[in-house]
């Protein structure tokens, strides 16, 4: 893997806030680089996960595994930003242990079609929400794949998921996600939003929470009051007491839908990663200003990392704007490390932007 020279790093060493470890991760070495990639997409979600590999076979850690969840919007081979962003970086012979879809919109799970086209992959994860025939027919190319000569592994809805072993040094929790009560969490679209899965990950004392685009309010709602999937989890003690993260993948692409004040709070982030791009919502691009801005009025120290960086400066389009912005942090577990870009080129985050 390149990175790009440490002068473009931005470093986040152990905090107050941060979390007591799983034991298994007290001996990570200073060298087990967990590696977390946001690729442009445009407007969608795309993420790559790579853990550390330490060359010792059936150990049950430090195995170099690959995890995706979503892909962007683009499954054709020929756009496809995400598999093309991976077919330059992976092994050519790289296996991926788990695909996972957070929900069955149009601009998260098609591109996933090409990790599983390219590359052998052994489980499949979605919240079991249905969405039409596009997305029917994306499921027969994820029932046709094979992992060691064996039918792929299929975990549909979050009572089918198990504890996900992406090796004993990294510590997954499912938080959220369909099947869900639809009492309460809106219809159509918004009720999809809400049947998100919502992942944390901790390794040593940093930990990441992907939310896809789980949602907390209308947009004309107060941010003080949580509503949908955000109260659900917020309702909850145990749950909330494991929201505060390291980084947030903030929901819903930074729409004002999200990020209400109580939850804010509750995760407490040092990062966060805006998966957006320029598709025009009625005339609003995401994200909204007022949703990064509760994040800095928060903590105004938070570092915020977007894959639409200088998109609309530059005159980006939703059919270029791809370009580049990716954001890729690692970590070994006691310190986060930052490296992000805009159009390709080297670009750091100095101060709270929204």
């Amino acid at each position: 893997m390149r990175f790009a020279p440490a002068l473009f790093l931005i470093v986040l060493t152990t905090s107050s806030r941060a979390q007591t470890p799983p034991r298994d991760t007290l001996s990570i070495p200073d060298t087990a680089w967990l590696e977390i990639h946001f690729v442009d997409v445009g407007q969608g979600d795309a993420i790559w996960i790579r853990t550390w590999n330490d060359g010792v076979a059936d150990n049950g850690r430090f195995d170099g595994r690959n995890i995706t969840i979503d892909g962007g919007p683009n499954g054709s081979d020929g756009s496809n930003s995400f598999l093309k962003y991976i077919r330059e970086r992976a092994q050519p012979d790289a296996r991926f242990d788990a695909v996972i879809v957070s929900h069955p919109h149009d601009d998260h799970y098609p591109g996933a079609l090409g990790v599983l086209r390219h590359y052998e992959v052994c489980n499949y994860y979605d919240g079991d929400t249905p969405n039409g025939s596009r997305f029917n027919q994306f499921l027969d190319t994820v029932r046709s794949e094979q992992c060691d000569g064996h039918p792929i592994r299929l975990h549909r809805g979050r009572t089918n998921f198990g504890t996900p072993d992406w090796g004993s040094e990294l510590q997954v929790a499912l938080l959220w996600g369909a099947p869900i009560d639809p009492t309460g969490m809106g219809s159509g679209g918004t009720l999809i939003n809400n049947g998100s899965l919502v992942i944390k990950l901790t390794y040593g004392t940093q930990s990441f929470l992907f939310m896809g685009d789980a949602e907390g309010k209308e947009r004309d709602d107060p941010a003080t009051t949580p509503r949908y999937a955000e109260a659900r989890l917020l309702s909850d003690s145990v749950t909330e007491s494991r929201l505060k993260s390291t980084v947030l993948k903030i929901a819903h692409h930074g729409s004002e839908t999200s990020s209400t004040l109580p939850f804010i709070r509750a995760v407490d982030p040092e990062v966060l990663v805006v998966s957006s791009g320029r598709e025009s919502y009625s005339g609003t691009f995401l994200p909204d200003r007022s949703t990064l801005q509760r994040y800095c009025t928060h903590n105004p120290q938070v570092r915020i990392y977007r894959t639409d960086q200088d998109d609309a400066a530059e005159g980006r389009t939703a059919a270029t704007d791809n370009d580049g912005d990716h954001v890729v942090i690692r970590t070994n577990g006691k310190r986060t490390e930052i490296v992000a870009r805009s159009a390709g080129q080297p670009w750091t985050a100095t101060a709270c932007t929204p």
